[in-house]
């Protein structure tokens, strides 16, 4: 899967938090910092301290009904993660 495609969707990922209302700032935080362990593992600067994909899917499942949009982005974050094995 290619990087690129990934970090355009972590960029879609970032502005529907900006855009978005009425969301848990515990929730919120936790995606950013999986967003943001996502781009390093990406980057090659870190190792992944547990299966991304798998924190990008409970992500997801956080804002289900509140934000589908939000939650369909991630879950192609997921699904690319699952595929590059991260």
């Amino acid at each position: 899967m290619p990087k690129k495609e990934l970090l355009e969707a972590l960029q879609k990922v970032h502005h529907e938090l900006e855009q978005a209302e009425h969301l848990d700032a515990a929730e919120v935080e936790r995606l950013r910092a999986t967003m943001r362990e996502i781009q390093s593992v990406i980057e090659d600067q870190a190792d992944q301290a547990a299966p991304l994909s798998e924190q990008v899917s409970e992500s997801a499942r956080s804002f289900e009904e509140s934000h589908p949009v939000l939650t369909n982005t991630l879950g192609r974050i997921a699904d690319m993660l699952q595929q590059m094995g991260i």
